[in-house]
Parts: structure tokens; C-alpha cells; sequence
């Protein structure tokens, strides 16, 4: 069984990076192939949001999510998710979904007791609850509020290409609203706007990043 307990930090005390990609990435092979997943799968598609979920517990409050209290885990999903995660309101549902589905799956795998109140928790209130906080440009940060404006003007922004396009059209003046994202001085990467991925997507990049680890090792010799 996956050890959801282990440590994530190197010897000397720091998060581990390597580790917390194979501590997610093992615990979304554990999560995708229950019974838990597959309604949801069914209904909404698989997608990824347990990951974001985790890598903004561990990236801003350091917890794991054996560790993680309700208060915590309303904080990534209600506050880091509608400043960072380029997606629509009407993903709600599909999250809090998902989100539940996985935390019923901690429960009943690993008998996480924190586990119970955080599934509970996710019921049609908090779907209305992150609808609001998704369609409030206010919670947008930067790169976010770059990122729907695009949208809304048509722009593919799930490419680099239409990225760079939407940025050239934003400084000509042609995309409407000039000078108010003016901390954007060059394109941003697609990076920078997290949205959940497909498992094939997934697993592209973590070959992806399995290469870079590969190319730094040898670059080290």
C-alpha cells in the first residue's frame, strides 16, 4: 500500500522536490483506479484537481494531506484556488466533485480521520460557495487576471501561441483595457497559469521533468 505518511524532506530538512512528485503522482495512481474515482470520472471527466489541491498545501501552508486540517484545506480551495487556477466558475462542481471523491478515498484507504469533516464539507453549499469566489475578479491574481482577459477576448490561452498573441494584442491596444496589467513586461509561460491536467497529460509531464532531472544530473558530472 502507498505510504502516505512518509517524509517529504531531504536530510536536511527541506522539502524534497523529486519526493513530492512521486508522493503525488503515486497517490493519484492510488486515487484514479478506486471505486471512489470513477463516478466522477464518469460524469465529469478526469481531471486533476486533488493534485493542485496538494501541491498548494505543501507550496504555501507545508502540509500533506494526512496533516491537513479543514481550515487548511478550505484556505487552498476558497482562497489559492480562485487567485491561481485559470479555470471558469462552472468548474465548481466538477472540483468539489473530485475533491470529495478523493478525500472519501483517504478515508476509507488509509482511515485518515481528518479526512471525514473535509469530505463532509463538500456539499452543493460549497459548490455555490466556490462558483462566487471563481467569478470574483477581485480574488484574480496577476497572472490569473492576464489569463481570463484573454479568454474573454477570444484568445486560445491554453497555448504558448495564444499567449504571446493575446500579450502582443494587449500592448497594441487592440485587446481593450491598456496599462491594466502593466507588471506583465513579456509574454508569460503557460506554466504560469495552473489548471488541472488529463492523465496522459500528466504523464507527459512527468516524463518531461524526469528528463530535466536527467539532463541536471549529467550537467553535474
Amino acid at each position: 500500500m502507498f505510504d502516505i505518511h512518509q517524509s517529504l524532506h531531504s536530510q536536511h530538512g527541506e522539502i524534497d522536490e523529486e519526493r513530492v512528485e512521486k508522493y503525488i503522482n503515486g497517490l493519484m495512481d492510488e486515487f484514479v483506479n478506486s471505486a471512489e474515482a470513477q463516478p466522477v470520472f464518469d460524469q465529469y471527466g478526469s481531471s486533476d484537481w486533488p493534485v493542485l489541491m496538494m501541491q498548494y498545501a505543501l507550496d504555501y501552508l507545508g502540509v500533506t494531506p494526512h496533516e491537513m486540517s479543514l481550515r487548511e484545506f478550505n484556505e487552498v480551495v476558497f482562497e489559492l484556488f480562485p487567485r491561481k487556477v485559470s479555470t471558469e466558475p462552472e468548474s465548481a462542481a466538477s472540483i468539489v466533485a473530485e475533491l470529495r471523491a478523493f478525500w472519501t478515498f483517504l478515508n476509507r484507504q488509509y482511515g485518515l480521520t481528518n479526512a471525514v469533516p473535509i469530505a463532509a464539507s463538500l456539499t452543493g453549499t460549497a459548490v455555490k460557495r466556490l462558483e462566487r469566489e471563481l467569478a470574483n475578479p477581485a480574488n484574480y491574481g496577476m497572472a490569473k487576471s492576464f489569463f481570463m482577459r484573454g479568454m474573454a477576448a477570444g484568445f486560445d490561452m491554453t497555448t504558448q501561441e495564444g499567449i504571446s498573441e493575446f500579450m502582443n494584442a494587449y500592448n497594441s491596444g487592440l485587446a481593450g483595457g491598456a496599462g491594466e496589467i502593466e507588471d506583465i513586461p513579456s509574454p508569460p509561460m503557460i506554466e504560469d497559469f495552473p489548471s488541472p491536467l488529463s492523465p496522459k497529460q500528466r504523464a507527459e509531464k512527468r516524463k518531461k521533468r524526469k528528463a530535466q532531472r536527467q539532463a541536471r544530473k549529467r550537467n553535474r558530472k
